[in-house]
């Protein structure tokens, strides 16, 4: 089943992704033609990227530079984009009523990285009624920090805003300075820190920890995996950042401010992009620290992106079975597949190759100091939205370039390679073995 629909799924992807950048595109400058609010074709174009690869990196002001319609478009790119393009669609389907057949199954599925379509109708309504839950629970707690320094309205527009932005990982917020007016507080960073876990843990994680929770049904190992890699990420994370930055970037804050915003610091850069600390104000260790975090992203078949989680758990889980010289690779008393493994790390080497070449172009196609030119690239290829201060200043080939990172880094790397390479047909020759010396 999946080798029959996969090459449909993935430029089905492709093709649904440039399709909703396309359209946003339009919006986003027809709404902002005339007047203080007009802004370039490639200024739109990279916003709509932005928004609906769920990145968060802006050339322009939302607040300020977006007129409100066109704020309102962001918004629901936001929302698509980090639904993914197959939910989206077959959820209009939904809405209209209309039949749902094999083949929109199929897509559906093969979009979470299903082997079969069976159930996936009830997995569709399912994550639905989880993201308007969460987004509305989510905007409560902002709402009562709003509300204080906004009319009713205007809180009740933030507090959905940032709800969905942070949940879909994307880090655009209507604030000028993001959140770093909220450096200070408990709350806003709270719901925003549970908000942005969620949505990078993906949505079957989300579906296997209720069950469990509710049924005690055990977790299957790809959720296993998940929890522990994010939890060893936060935690470690967080700590380097004290180390890096307790003197630094977190100088003039308490103690207790100084380790919430390490946490908040630690969970941000997995592709969500939102900041309560200027990224510039940090040490350069800091800074390395949060390029790392970038690389590794969120989870599967969530709103982030990144090498993923699970990635980097299958590998250091490789070394170790290697290191131990175990013929077969062991996780929650699992043999991995030799696949699996090899996809791993055919998607690491595509991800930083790709990486590493747009930060040569850039090189040539900026005047910025090389170290912010890495930096932006990373933020792009990882969706993740933080900046050192120079994208609103980037040419427009630079502006082109990390157009073209995101869109790479929400469809994925190795998706974009099945659609545009041609895939030969499995070989079922048996060669002679050999052994080539590595290392």
């Amino acid at each position: 089943m999946k080798t029959y629909s996969s090459l449909r799924v993935e430029r089905t992807i492709v093709a649904g992704f440039l399709s909703l950048i396309v359209i946003g595109t339009l919006l986003i400058w027809a709404f902002n033609l005339e007047g203080e609010h007009s802004i370039a074709v490639v200024d739109a174009l990279f916003t709509a990227t932005s928004a609906v690869c769920v990145t968060g990196l802006t050339v322009v002001d939302t607040g300020k530079d977006l007129t409100l319609l066109s704020q309102w478009v962001v918004l629901v790119l936001i929302q698509l984009g980090g639904l993914g393009v197959m939910t989206a669609a077959t959820t209009l389907l939904l809405l209209f009523r209309q039949k749902i057949g094999i083949r929109q199954r199929l897509l559906f599925a093969g979009g979470l990285g299903l082997d079969t379509p069976a159930g996936a109708i009830k997995l569709l309504i399912l994550i639905l009624k989880m993201t308007v839950a969460i987004e509305v629970a989510g905007a409560v707690p902002l709402f009562i920090a709003f509300v204080r320094d906004y009319n009713p309205a205007r809180a009740l527009y933030l507090a959905l805003f940032h709800s969905i932005s942070a949940f879909c990982n994307a880090g655009f917020s209507p604030f000028s300075t993001g959140l770093q007016g909220y450096a200070h507080t408990f709350l806003v960073p709270a719901t925003i820190m549970l908000l942005i876990i969620l949505g990078g843990a993906g949505f079957l994680v989300l579906l296997g920890i209720a069950r469990y929770m509710r049924r005690g049904e055990p977790l299957t190992p790809h959720c296993h995996l998940v929890i522990k890699v994010t939890g060893i990420l936060i935690i470690g994370g967080a700590f380097l950042f004290l180390i890096s930055d307790w003197n630094g970037a977190f100088r003039g804050l308490s103690p207790t401010l100084k380790v919430w915003n390490a946490l908040f610091q630690s969970v941000t850069p997995r592709t969500a992009g939102f900041d309560t600390i200027r990224t510039a104000n940090f040490t350069a260790l800091g800074v390395f620290v949060t390029c790392l975090l970038m690389i590794i992203g969120a989870s599967p078949g969530s709103t982030g992106g990144g090498v993923k989680t699970t990635t980097l758990g299958l590998l250091v889980y490789s070394a170790l079975c290697e290191m131990r010289g175990r013929n077969n690779i062991v996780y929650a008393n699992r043999n991995i597949s030799f696949n699996n493994v090899r996809r791993a790390l055919s998607l690491s080497l595509l991800y930083v190759s790709t990486v590493l070449l747009s930060i040569v172009l850039l090189s040539f196609t900026e005047t910025a100091p090389f170290h912010t030119l890495i930096f932006e690239a990373f933020s792009a290829m990882g969706t993740v939205g933080l900046s050192l201060g120079i994208t609103s200043s980037l040419s427009t080939m630079g502006k082109i370039i990390l157009i073209m990172l995101m869109f790479w880094g929400r469809v994925g790397i190795l998706t974009f390679m099945y659609v545009v390479i041609t895939r030969e047909t499995r070989d079922n020759v048996n060669y002679a073995a050999t052994n080539i010396p590595v290392g």
